[in-house]
Order: structure tokens, then sequence, then C-alpha cells
């Protein structure tokens, strides 16, 4: 049966490992497991017992209960899923993440929450510079960079700690080191008579995710040391592309 195991046997199986079932036998009820699969009894004891057959499991009854061990078998199956995960997971992060988008008006929250010391020390700190009071927000119209958007939470991030001054309290938050590379249109005047400068151009740069927001998924907030619009000639409407760095 170990040839068709499925999403629910995997996740019987680590949510065994994750309790200490390698090393005893630990006691769990099929209602227990049912929760943890979000689905029924009849279907988590049905589990049990497939992965009982196959010998991934040893299974010891305890008057109405069941104490339960993960053989070196099962073991052994959750660490190779484990490692083609891993591998899928580095791999996938061997690509260049990149998000492009449109340069927007913001709220004008950005320059405030900048000029915080809180923030700023740390900054300082933890990313080499102070960054320019105020934020890049950029637009992002398609939905493949949304997507990223969402998914870049599960990349390393640099975390600045909340914190409380005498009026109020300040979230977290993580920064995602950046390189951002101009792209004007190509209509633009600025970009005909500099096109070779604006391709060569990298600005340092990181990504913002706030605990406290008010954007939602299509907008990007962008700190860099320099003001970028005066730094590369852009303005509201403008195109730029946003590499994602890897932390060392």
């Amino acid at each position: 049966m170990e040839g068709n195991l499925n999403y629910f046997h995997f996740l019987t199986l680590a949510h065994l490992l994750s309790l200490g079932a390698k090393e005893t036998h630990t006691e769990i009820t099929s209602g227990q497991i049912s929760k943890v699969i979000q689905r029924s009894q009849q279907t988590a004891s049905k589990i049990l017992i497939e992965l009982e057959k196959d010998n991934l499991i040893e299974r010891i009854k305890n008057n109405k209960k069941f104490k339960i061990k993960v053989t070196q078998e099962g073991f052994e199956v959750i660490k190779e899923l484990h490692g083609m995960m891993k591998t899928a997971i580095d791999s996938s992060r061997g690509k260049r993440v990149i998000i492009k988008g449109k340069i927007v008006t913001g709220m004008g929250e950005g320059s405030y929450y900048m000029s915080k010391k809180g923030y700023k020390d740390q900054f300082r700190e933890k990313l080499g510079y102070e960054p320019y009071p105020g934020t890049l927000n950029v637009k992002l119209e398609e939905q493949i960079y949304k997507d990223i958007k969402r998914e870049i939470t599960s990349y390393p991030s640099i975390h600045i700690h909340g914190f409380k001054d005498e009026n109020r309290t300040f979230g977290w938050v993580k920064c995602y080191p950046t390189i951002l590379i101009p792209r004007t249109k190509e209509n633009d005047k600025v970009w005909k008579n500099n096109k070779e400068n604006y391709e060569k151009m990298e600005i340092e740069s990181s990504i913002l995710v706030l605990e406290r927001t008010h954007h939602n998924n299509s907008l990007v907030e962008v700190i860099s040391p320099v003001c970028i619009k005066e730094t590369a000639n852009l303005k509201n409407g403008d195109i730029v592309t946003i590499e994602l760095k890897e932390l060392d």
C-alpha cells in the first residue's frame, strides 16, 4: 500500500512524529487524528488501519484507546518526503523573484513612520542605512505579481521589532532586501534620452511587510537610502522592476 500513500497518510505520520511517536508509543484516538487531518473519524480510523497494515506504524490497544508508535519504515517515508520538499523549495528559491508594478501616490503614512526613532535606529543597525523619509508605493496590476507578493512572507526577512512611545504602540516590520530597477514607459522622453543608464541602474531598497497596514495585496511599499523618484527621474505611472535579494 506504500505506493498509494496520499496527503492524509503523510499528514497523520507527520503529526504522530511531532507528538514523539518515533521514540515511544503515544496514546491518541482516531477522533483526535480526524481533527488534525480535517476528515471524519471513520476516515481517520481507516488511515490508521492502512498505515498499520503497511508496517508504517505499530498500534497497541490500551483499554478503549490505542498507543501508536511510528516504525523506522514510517520515519523513512517522512524523511524522504521532507528531503523532496526541501529540494523543491530550495530550487524554487534559486530562481529570480521579480515583481513589476506602477508607481502610485501613497497615503502619506510612510514619511510619518520612517521618522520614528524606534524604527530608524533598527533600520540603521539591521539594514546598514537609514531610509529616505518616505516609502515608494508600487501598485501590482498583473495577477502573477500579486501572487508573488502574497508568497513573499515565506522568504527570509530582516525583522524590525515593534515598540511603544509616549503616545501609542507601533507594530513590527519585516524587510525583504531588494534591488529596484527603473523602467519608465518606452515613449517617455526621459526613457529615450537615458535608456542605457536606466538599463544599468540598480537602487538598493527593501520591500516592507507591516504588522498593521491599510494596504491590500496589490500594493508594495519600498524603502531605500535615497529618494527613488529623484534618483531615477521617476514619476507616478512609471513602471519599476523589484528583484528580491538572497539573504546570507
